[in-house]
């Protein structure tokens, strides 16, 4: 197998490795690349981008029909075409993920909590506040209560006003003596935070892209195509994205003493070394 074909069948692996949801790729794709290229992009267009990757173009109409659905992509319909860019909602959303995705470490922590309440919220928009709530690092101490011990009370009353339910969830802040509870305040922020699964996230992500490094370092300049890099590109970038949003970045203070967030540099290093190498791999090949 010569190395041109290693590159590919990476790729395949990387696709295959676990299901991908088509809104969470498209929206990568979108933050990552279309963003700042314009962001207004025809559906036969985004179709053929995925193409590559083994998506065909039902499954892109169906995750922009459902990212339209959500207000998180707006669409413009010029004739029997339909273009579609980020809406108000989406590029607020984009942000907030990219300002996560390249955050480097959990904040310094003082001990106290912010406590959110909801009261009288349609189930659907529950849902979506909370889903966005839980991005941002907040835990379900119980089905109408959330908890963060890292985010600051004016972002958090700017995400609920942008998302009209400000008036429908009261705000609390409350101070931990950790030394008096500390076991068991870990325990149920292991529980509620889903520590486990996410550890086990961190640690699938270092060994799907530990092989690719290797890959780009050895490979021929020439082989790096601008369909096989924006490939390589977008798959990094999704997978990375998809573990680091999970990740609530809580202070070590909380942290149960066997969960391994030593997991978290080295899958940042892996990604920001992989992307540097393949750019250096493109630079080398055009010159």
């Amino acid at each position: 197998m010569n190395q041109m074909s290693k590159l590919d069948a990476f790729i395949q692996q990387a696709v295959t490795a676990m299901p991908i949801s088509g809104t969470s790729l498209i929206a990568s794709l979108y933050g990552d690349a279309l963003l700042q290229r314009g962001g207004e992009v025809w559906l036969g267009s985004v179709a053929a981008l995925l193409e590559g990757l083994g998506f065909g173009e039902r499954f892109v109409r169906t995750a922009l029909f459902r990212l339209n659905k959500e207000e998180w992509l707006d669409v413009v319909r010029i004739g029997r075409r339909s273009f579609y860019r980020l809406s108000d909602k989406g590029l607020r959303l984009t942000r907030r993920a990219e300002h996560k995705i390249y955050r480097a470490s959990a904040p310094e922590w003082d001990g106290t909590w912010l406590l959110l309440l909801s009261e009288g919220l349609e189930k659907n928009v529950l849902a979506d506040v909370k889903k966005q709530l839980l991005w941002q690092g907040f835990g379900a101490l119980a089905p109408s209560l959330l908890a963060s011990p890292s985010q600051k009370l004016a972002d958090v009353q700017s995400l609920l006003h942008e998302a009209g339910v400000a008036e429908n969830v009261i705000c609390f802040e409350a101070h931990s003596p950790l030394a008096l509870s500390r076991a068991a305040l870990r325990s149920r922020v292991e529980e509620c935070w889903h520590l486990t699964e996410q550890n086990e996230m961190y640690e699938a992500f270092i060994a799907l892209f530990r092989p690719l490094l290797p890959l780009l370092r050895d490979c021929d300049p020439s082989e790096l195509t601008p369909d096989r890099c924006f490939q390589i590109q977008l798959l990094l970038i999704h997978f990375y994205r998809r573990v680091v949003l999970k990740d609530p970045l809580l202070p070590e203070e909380l942290l149960p003493a066997h969960w391994g967030r030593a997991n978290r540099p080295p899958a940042v290093y892996q990604y920001l070394s992989t992307r540097e190498s393949r750019r250096a791999g493109v630079r080398q090949r055009e010159r």
